[in-house]
């Protein structure tokens, strides 16, 4: 199925110009496991009563994990991680954590304080670099690798990993990269690629890439429904779904449109892949993905060409409204990562004169909390 170019969006913003402006640089310069094992499909996490913010901060050879009071910053020490984060994961639950690493090795840290984090190697299933994961509940990880350092990207398979025991297998030898979970439905949401017209002299050696966002459900067999696909060239790191985020009940997708420079394009998604929303900003991609209720996204962007101040925004696919922090709400900086809190705050990181910070913004987006440094931030109870 090709659907590439033409798409028929029901609401479009063009917010700015598609070619960064001299202004921006300057800106930014200042198969479940085994047949038959039942899947455990659970409701989106629940508030708890005392939210924190995880992060990591460096220390002299490895990151050092610190909770923050989301209040105001206060520290609390809580583990140390055998090396540099890269990304992070927090389970369906909101009671545990992964890491990967940040030199893509090939294995995963999980869990935080006295007890944690210990680390899972993925070197006997045969992989050699991790991209990307998400946890599939409680005890599981799914995990995008591959079995050659230097191979592109879609030649990324998808790994099981099981937390308590370590045990790694190839999940239905599926092809894939950046899943996300849906929880409510137990459902994951992936990127497919594949060529579909092989490099000539005649366009360069450059092949035709098919980018397709798939979904499949857990407890079936298979690499589930092609939701949508885009084709493209393979030339200067072009992306046309990436790190598709999928709401907790499958019903809508958030996904990136990015390239080789400082921008990005984000589109909301319905069930089927139509868009129904496409903001593009000259920024780093940061999503947040959906909140627990699946009815908000938040992404990060700036707040015009005349106004080059860091912004976030907030879409509800229920009521239809783009909702954008002011101008000076959130501090000068270059966000890239965002996270929602379960009971509807948001967590940014972000890099300004030359320190990363973290802030939380309440859901009004009408004020942003400095919380010190470090970066990854995520919510835990």
């Amino acid at each position: 199925m090709n659907r590439s170019g033409g798409l028929q969006r029901r609401l479009a913003f063009a917010l700015f110009a598609v070619v960064l402006c001299a202004g921006v640089a300057a800106f930014f310069a200042a198969r479940s496991p085994a047949a038959g094992v039942p899947v455990t499909v659970e409701p989106a996490a629940k508030a708890a009563s005392t939210e924190s913010v995880l992060v990591v901060r460096r220390a002299v050879d490895h990151d050092a994990l610190w909770l923050l009071s989301p209040a105001g910053g206060t520290p609390t020490a809580t583990g140390d991680l055998p090396g540099f984060a890269g990304s992070v994961a927090v389970s369906p639950d909101g009671q545990n954590v992964a890491y990967l690493p940040e030199n893509i090795g090939p294995r995963v840290w999980i869990g935080y304080g006295p007890l944690g984090p210990k680390t899972i190697s993925l070197t006997g299933a045969g992989v050699k670099r991790v991209d990307s994961f998400c946890w599939i509940d409680a005890g599981r990880l799914l995990v995008a690798g591959v079995t050659s350092r230097r191979a592109p990207l879609r030649l990324d398979r998808l790994y099981v990993v099981n937390a308590a025991t370590g045990r790694v297998q190839s999940f239905r030898g599926l092809y894939g990269a950046e899943p996300s979970f849906a929880p409510a439905v137990g459902k994951v949401a992936y990127v497919k690629f594949s060529i579909v017209a092989p490099g000539t002299a005649a366009n360069g050696y450059t092949p035709t890439i098919r980018e397709s966002l798939k979904l499949l459900n857990l407890s079936h067999a298979g690499a589930g429904r092609t939701v949508w696909t885009e084709e493209n060239p393979a030339f200067a790191e072009y992306r046309a779904l990436s790190q598709p985020q999928v709401s907790p009940d499958a019903m809508w997708y958030l996904t990136s449109e990015t390239g080789s420079d400082v921008r990005v394009t984000y589109d909301i998604r319905d069930r089927w892949g139509y868009t129904e929303l496409s903001v593009f900003t000259p920024a780093l991609q940061a999503g947040a993905g959906w909140d627990a209720a699946g009815q908000r996204t938040a992404f990060a962007g700036i707040v015009g060409i005349d106004d080059q101040s860091p912004c976030v925004w907030i879409h509800d696919v229920v009521t239809g409204s783009l909702t954008r922090s002011a101008s000076g709400v959130v501090p000068p900086s270059m966000i890239d990562s965002l996270a929602w809190s379960p009971s509807g705050q948001l967590v940014a990181n972000g890099v300004g004169a030359g320190t990363r910070h973290n802030f939380v913004l309440p859901g009004d987006l009408t004020s942003a909390t400095d919380l010190g440094s470090g970066r990854l931030p995520v919510w835990v109870p």
